[in-house]
Protein backbone atom coordinates (compact mmCIF):
# COMPACT_ATOMS: atom_id res chain seq x y z
CA UNK A 1 0.00 0.00 0.00
CA UNK A 2 1.41 3.23 -1.21
CA UNK A 3 -0.33 5.36 2.78
CA UNK A 4 1.91 6.81 4.66
CA UNK A 5 2.36 4.26 8.04
CA UNK A 6 1.52 7.02 9.86
CA UNK A 7 -1.76 7.69 8.59
CA UNK A 8 -2.88 3.41 8.47
CA UNK A 9 -5.52 2.63 10.94
CA UNK A 10 -5.23 1.18 14.21
CA UNK A 11 -7.21 -1.56 15.66
CA UNK A 12 -7.83 -2.82 19.19
CA UNK A 13 -8.00 -6.71 18.99
CA UNK A 14 -8.38 -9.06 22.20
CA UNK A 15 -8.60 -12.23 21.65
CA UNK A 16 -6.20 -12.02 19.26
CA UNK A 17 -3.37 -15.35 19.73
CA UNK A 18 -5.59 -17.67 18.21
CA UNK A 19 -8.41 -18.83 16.52
CA UNK A 20 -10.98 -15.95 15.17
CA UNK A 21 -9.40 -13.02 16.78
CA UNK A 22 -5.64 -14.30 15.12
CA UNK A 23 -6.90 -14.71 11.39
CA UNK A 24 -8.65 -11.10 11.63
CA UNK A 25 -5.17 -9.42 12.83
CA UNK A 26 -4.30 -11.50 10.00
CA UNK A 27 -6.81 -9.98 7.33
CA UNK A 28 -5.94 -6.65 8.74
CA UNK A 29 -2.29 -6.53 8.66
CA UNK A 30 -2.63 -7.21 5.16
CA UNK A 31 -4.65 -4.44 4.82
CA UNK A 32 -2.10 -2.13 6.38
CA UNK A 33 -3.68 -1.86 9.83
CA UNK A 34 -1.59 -1.11 12.39
CA UNK A 35 -2.28 -3.07 15.53
CA UNK A 36 -2.89 -3.78 19.72
CA UNK A 37 -3.36 -7.16 20.48
CA UNK A 38 -4.33 -8.62 23.85
CA UNK A 39 -4.31 -11.88 24.67
CA UNK A 40 -3.54 -14.25 27.66
CA UNK A 41 -0.79 -16.46 25.79
CA UNK A 42 2.12 -14.47 25.89
CA UNK A 43 3.88 -17.59 23.61
CA UNK A 44 1.19 -17.29 21.18
CA UNK A 45 0.36 -13.39 20.85
CA UNK A 46 4.13 -13.13 20.57
CA UNK A 47 4.47 -15.32 17.79
CA UNK A 48 1.42 -13.60 16.01
CA UNK A 49 2.96 -10.28 16.49
CA UNK A 50 6.49 -11.57 14.31
CA UNK A 51 4.55 -12.88 11.59
CA UNK A 52 2.56 -10.07 11.06
CA UNK A 53 4.02 -7.42 8.44
CA UNK A 54 2.57 -4.71 9.95
CA UNK A 55 3.74 -2.55 13.38
CA UNK A 56 2.68 -4.27 16.58
CA UNK A 57 1.91 -3.21 19.79
CA UNK A 58 1.42 -6.65 22.14
CA UNK A 59 0.04 -7.05 25.77
CA UNK A 60 -0.33 -10.15 27.53
CA UNK A 61 -2.65 -10.06 30.08
CA UNK A 62 -6.38 -10.82 31.72
CA UNK A 63 -9.43 -8.94 29.81
CA UNK A 64 -10.63 -8.71 33.32
CA UNK A 65 -7.88 -6.66 34.72
CA UNK A 66 -9.66 -3.66 34.11
CA UNK A 67 -6.49 -1.34 35.56
CA UNK A 68 -3.74 -3.36 32.99
CA UNK A 69 -6.24 -2.68 29.97
CA UNK A 70 -6.69 1.04 30.71
CA UNK A 71 -2.93 1.03 30.67
CA UNK A 72 -3.03 -0.60 27.88
CA UNK A 73 -5.12 2.00 25.81
CA UNK A 74 -2.98 4.53 27.11
CA UNK A 75 -0.07 2.63 25.73
CA UNK A 76 -1.98 2.03 22.03
CA UNK A 77 -2.43 5.59 22.03
CA UNK A 78 1.55 6.85 22.96
CA UNK A 79 2.62 4.49 20.05
CA UNK A 80 0.36 5.10 17.29
CA UNK A 81 -1.06 8.11 18.17
CA UNK A 82 -4.36 7.60 17.47
CA UNK A 83 -7.56 4.63 17.60
CA UNK A 84 -9.74 3.64 14.86
CA UNK A 85 -11.12 0.59 15.99
CA UNK A 86 -11.81 -1.44 19.35
CA UNK A 87 -12.62 -4.95 18.45
CA UNK A 88 -13.37 -7.19 21.68
CA UNK A 89 -13.36 -10.61 20.37
CA UNK A 90 -11.99 -12.49 23.72
CA UNK A 91 -14.54 -14.87 25.77
CA UNK A 92 -15.32 -18.05 27.44
CA UNK A 93 -18.30 -20.13 27.34
CA UNK A 94 -18.73 -20.16 30.72
CA UNK A 95 -19.67 -23.42 32.86
CA UNK A 96 -22.23 -25.39 30.94
CA UNK A 97 -24.71 -27.88 32.03
CA UNK A 98 -28.49 -27.38 33.70
CA UNK A 99 -28.44 -23.68 34.81
CA UNK A 100 -30.02 -25.13 38.37
CA UNK A 101 -26.53 -26.98 38.72
CA UNK A 102 -23.74 -24.55 37.29
CA UNK A 103 -21.24 -22.99 38.95
CA UNK A 104 -22.10 -19.41 40.08
CA UNK A 105 -18.33 -18.46 40.68
CA UNK A 106 -18.08 -19.82 36.61
CA UNK A 107 -21.38 -17.42 36.30
CA UNK A 108 -19.22 -14.37 37.41
CA UNK A 109 -15.93 -15.04 35.17
CA UNK A 110 -18.17 -15.38 32.13
CA UNK A 111 -19.89 -11.46 33.13
CA UNK A 112 -16.44 -10.46 33.94
CA UNK A 113 -14.80 -11.97 30.52
CA UNK A 114 -18.02 -11.32 28.86
CA UNK A 115 -19.23 -8.12 29.22
CA UNK A 116 -17.50 -6.21 31.76
CA UNK A 117 -13.97 -6.84 30.36
CA UNK A 118 -15.78 -4.96 26.87
CA UNK A 119 -17.66 -2.72 28.70
CA UNK A 120 -13.92 -1.35 30.73
CA UNK A 121 -12.27 -1.07 27.17
CA UNK A 122 -14.99 0.31 25.42
CA UNK A 123 -15.15 3.37 27.66
CA UNK A 124 -11.18 3.48 27.88
CA UNK A 125 -11.19 4.10 24.55
CA UNK A 126 -14.29 6.32 24.30
CA UNK A 127 -12.33 9.24 23.79
CA UNK A 128 -9.82 8.58 21.34
CA UNK A 129 -13.03 6.85 18.93
CA UNK A 130 -14.71 9.68 19.05
CA UNK A 131 -12.10 11.93 18.17
CA UNK A 132 -11.21 9.68 14.94
CA UNK A 133 -15.25 8.68 14.20
CA UNK A 134 -14.32 5.05 14.97
CA UNK A 135 -15.79 1.92 15.03
CA UNK A 136 -16.45 -0.50 18.16
CA UNK A 137 -17.03 -4.21 17.21
CA UNK A 138 -18.76 -6.62 19.73
CA UNK A 139 -17.98 -10.11 18.82
CA UNK A 140 -21.38 -11.91 19.92
CA UNK A 141 -23.22 -14.92 18.72
CA UNK A 142 -26.20 -16.13 17.62
CA UNK A 143 -26.80 -17.73 21.13
CA UNK A 144 -27.76 -14.05 22.20
CA UNK A 145 -30.64 -14.26 20.41
CA UNK A 146 -31.34 -18.45 20.06
CA UNK A 147 -31.44 -19.78 24.07
CA UNK A 148 -29.99 -22.65 24.09
CA UNK A 149 -30.38 -25.40 26.63
CA UNK A 150 -27.20 -25.92 29.09
CA UNK A 151 -25.31 -22.48 27.69
CA UNK A 152 -27.59 -20.54 30.12
CA UNK A 153 -23.87 -18.29 31.48
CA UNK A 154 -22.68 -17.77 27.47
CA UNK A 155 -26.23 -17.24 25.97
CA UNK A 156 -26.82 -14.25 28.46
CA UNK A 157 -23.81 -12.72 29.31
CA UNK A 158 -23.84 -12.37 25.07
CA UNK A 159 -27.15 -11.28 24.74
CA UNK A 160 -26.39 -8.78 27.62
CA UNK A 161 -23.55 -7.40 25.36
CA UNK A 162 -25.53 -7.32 22.30
CA UNK A 163 -28.23 -4.98 24.16
CA UNK A 164 -24.94 -2.93 25.71
CA UNK A 165 -23.82 -2.54 22.07
CA UNK A 166 -27.08 -0.84 20.65
CA UNK A 167 -27.21 1.39 23.69
CA UNK A 168 -24.02 2.78 23.23
CA UNK A 169 -24.66 3.16 19.60
CA UNK A 170 -27.83 5.65 20.72
CA UNK A 171 -25.58 7.69 23.17
CA UNK A 172 -22.51 7.56 21.33
CA UNK A 173 -23.38 9.29 17.77
CA UNK A 174 -19.89 9.96 16.42
CA UNK A 175 -18.57 5.83 17.13
CA UNK A 176 -20.00 3.48 15.17
CA UNK A 177 -20.99 0.24 17.26
CA UNK A 178 -22.40 -2.63 16.53
CA UNK A 179 -22.41 -6.55 17.18
CA UNK A 180 -21.13 -9.59 14.85
CA UNK A 181 -22.27 -12.94 15.05
CA UNK A 182 -19.71 -14.90 13.20
CA UNK A 183 -21.58 -17.72 13.46
CA UNK A 184 -20.30 -21.94 13.95
CA UNK A 185 -16.93 -21.33 13.66
CA UNK A 186 -14.22 -24.20 13.54
CA UNK A 187 -12.65 -23.26 16.55
CA UNK A 188 -11.26 -24.35 19.95
CA UNK A 189 -14.37 -23.30 21.41
CA UNK A 190 -16.44 -25.61 19.34
CA UNK A 191 -13.98 -28.66 20.30
CA UNK A 192 -14.96 -27.68 23.97
CA UNK A 193 -18.46 -27.62 22.94
CA UNK A 194 -18.27 -31.29 21.46
CA UNK A 195 -15.83 -32.21 24.40
CA UNK A 196 -17.64 -31.31 27.50
CA UNK A 197 -21.09 -29.95 26.73
CA UNK A 198 -22.98 -31.72 23.97
CA UNK A 199 -22.59 -35.13 24.96
CA UNK A 200 -25.03 -33.91 27.78
CA UNK A 201 -26.92 -32.03 26.40
CA UNK A 202 -30.74 -32.61 25.57
CA UNK A 203 -31.20 -34.04 22.01
CA UNK A 204 -31.43 -32.73 19.25
CA UNK A 205 -29.07 -30.34 20.68
CA UNK A 206 -26.59 -32.58 21.65
CA UNK A 207 -26.48 -34.15 18.17
CA UNK A 208 -26.30 -31.09 16.35
CA UNK A 209 -23.12 -29.70 17.99
CA UNK A 210 -21.11 -33.46 17.68
CA UNK A 211 -22.48 -33.44 13.91
CA UNK A 212 -21.15 -30.12 12.76
CA UNK A 213 -17.56 -31.21 12.06
CA UNK A 214 -18.87 -34.51 10.19
CA UNK A 215 -21.90 -32.75 7.45
CA UNK A 216 -19.41 -29.69 6.98
CA UNK A 217 -21.39 -27.09 8.82
CA UNK A 218 -18.19 -25.22 10.68
CA UNK A 219 -17.30 -21.82 9.27
CA UNK A 220 -13.49 -21.93 8.90
CA UNK A 221 -11.58 -19.39 10.77
CA UNK A 222 -10.41 -17.27 8.54
CA UNK A 223 -13.57 -16.44 6.57
CA UNK A 224 -14.76 -15.41 9.90
CA UNK A 225 -11.59 -13.36 11.13
CA UNK A 226 -11.49 -11.58 7.30
CA UNK A 227 -15.44 -10.56 7.88
CA UNK A 228 -14.43 -9.18 10.99
CA UNK A 229 -11.34 -7.54 10.01
CA UNK A 230 -13.69 -5.86 7.19
CA UNK A 231 -16.47 -4.55 9.76
CA UNK A 232 -13.53 -2.84 12.27
CA UNK A 233 -12.15 -0.76 9.53
CA UNK A 234 -15.16 -0.43 6.77
CA UNK A 235 -18.79 -1.10 8.70
CA UNK A 236 -21.44 1.62 7.66
CA UNK A 237 -21.91 4.28 10.42
CA UNK A 238 -26.11 3.20 8.88
CA UNK A 239 -25.32 -0.21 10.73
CA UNK A 240 -24.36 1.19 13.73
CA UNK A 241 -26.58 -0.84 17.17
CA UNK A 242 -27.01 -3.67 14.66
CA UNK A 243 -26.00 -7.43 14.80
CA UNK A 244 -24.25 -8.42 11.38
CA UNK A 245 -24.42 -12.05 10.90
CA UNK A 246 -21.46 -13.84 9.49
CA UNK A 247 -23.22 -16.82 7.83
CA UNK A 248 -24.99 -14.08 5.70
CA UNK A 249 -23.26 -14.72 2.50
CA UNK A 250 -23.54 -11.27 1.43
CA UNK A 251 -21.83 -9.72 3.99
CA UNK A 252 -19.09 -12.68 2.89
CA UNK A 253 -18.79 -11.50 -0.31
CA UNK A 254 -18.61 -7.71 0.70
CA UNK A 255 -15.47 -8.49 3.12
CA UNK A 256 -14.27 -11.10 0.37
CA UNK A 257 -14.13 -8.06 -1.95
CA UNK A 258 -12.18 -5.92 0.10
CA UNK A 259 -9.80 -8.44 0.87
Amino acid sequence: MNRDPQDSPVVLLTGASRGIGAEAARALAARGARLALLARSEEALKALGEELPTEVLLGALDVTDQEATARFVQETLKRFGRLDALVNNAAVLGPTGPTSETDLAGWRRAVEVNLLAPLALTRSALSALRESRGRVIQVSTGAAVQPLPHFGAYCATKAALTQLARVLALEEPSVTTLCFSPGVVDTGMQEQIRREAAPRMPEPWGRYFLDLPRQGGLQSPQSAGLTLAWLALEAPREWSGQMVDGDDEKIRRQAQAWA
